[in-house]
């Protein structure tokens, strides 16, 4: 009976090396018909077919976005052919603000003094600077030992005591 499961399982993980084999070659067809990126897009699809998948990809793409925003990428707007940005020069300096206010550089606007886009940038790193204090929580502090435990003398009053206006526990 051994030998005859030895043989059943050689079959299989010769087949197993087969169809594995001619995944590959696929995988190979679809990157020369779609492109670079089309075994990927394929992969993606498969993923989302299943909830599971689909949360992941919304977190990821979540994800991405939020560090999008934070590089200064300008997220929801139309690509073109040279990328500029093509949003407001007071968005753009409020962005660079924050953006260098977060990673603690020192406030110095790269606009004219007496332009708005100096005063979002102002705006901007101060909120980026607020963004940062609310991360940095103060450690509360210790409390301070008045007394040592057992170091009290029952019935005799000490400066605690008398300032405490008490007597001393009995």
């Amino acid at each position: 009976m051994t030998r005859q499961h030895a043989q059943k399982r050689k079959s299989l993980v010769d087949a197993e090396k087969k169809a594995k084999a001619a995944r590959m070659n696929f995988d190979k067809v679809i990157k020369s018909d779609l492109g670079a990126t089309g075994l990927a897009n394929i992969k993606l699809l498969e993923e989302l077919e299943t909830p599971e998948g689909e949360a992941r990809i919304k977190a990821d793409m979540e994800r991405q976005a939020m560090v999008a925003r934070w590089a200064g990428l300008a997220i929801g707007t139309q690509g073109s052919l040279f990328d500029a940005d093509r949003r407001p020069i007071e968005d753009r300096a409020f962005d660079d603000g924050k953006r260098d206010g977060m990673s603690g550089k020192t406030l110095q606007p790269p606009h004219a003094p007496d332009t708005v886009a100096y005063g979002r940038y102002v705006e901007g790193w101060h909120a980026g600077q607020a963004i940062n204090a609310t991360g940095i929580k103060q450690k509360p502090p210790e409390a301070e030992l008045l007394r040592k435990e057992g170091a009290e003398v029952s019935g005799k009053p000490d400066e605690f005591d008398e300032a405490a206006g008490g007597a001393a526990a009995e």
